[in-house]
């Protein structure tokens, strides 16, 4: 056996840099869920071809992420996911589901291609720590 035995049953990980401040266009490429193998914590990510950027970092044709994980208050990563499936579904939030959560993390991906206007921006805690908030609109 030579040293690339083995080579067909890996996959390569992307480093995809997650959504800092600014304002972007971006098209879904990918949607996933999971648990992180290290932490166990469960994840949301949602990964972004950037289509247009005001901040220079990240650039057009690039990849960015944003990324849910569910720590202390479960409810504010149920929150965020819930606005952002409601937006690019464009549906009620009522209407989203734990079923339909799935659905679009999914190997069906019926989130792929949509356009959506991202405003990100640094905000902080009351303990201090600052955090990237982040809102999505539908792209016109």
């Amino acid at each position: 056996m030579g040293i690339f035995a083995g080579i067909e049953e890996v996959e390569v990980h992307e480093k995809t840099p997650y959504v800092e401040a600014g304002n972007y266009i971006g098209e879904v490429v990918k949607v996933k869920s999971g648990t992180k193998a290290e932490t166990g914590q469960p994840y949301f990510v949602v990964e972004f071809e950037i289509i247009e950027s005001d901040n220079p970092q990240f650039r057009v044709g690039e990849k960015m992420a944003w990324m849910k994980m569910v720590n202390k208050y479960k409810k504010y990563f149920l929150q965020d996911t819930k606005g952002f499936v409601a937006t690019a579904m464009e549906c009620s939030p009522t209407e989203v589901t734990e079923e339909v959560m799935e659905y679009v993390s999914g190997e069906e991906q019926p989130l792929v291609g949509k356009r959506l206007s991202l405003r990100a921006y640094a905000d902080e805690k009351p303990n201090g720590k600052s955090y990237t908030e982040t809102e999505f609109r539908l792209a016109s």
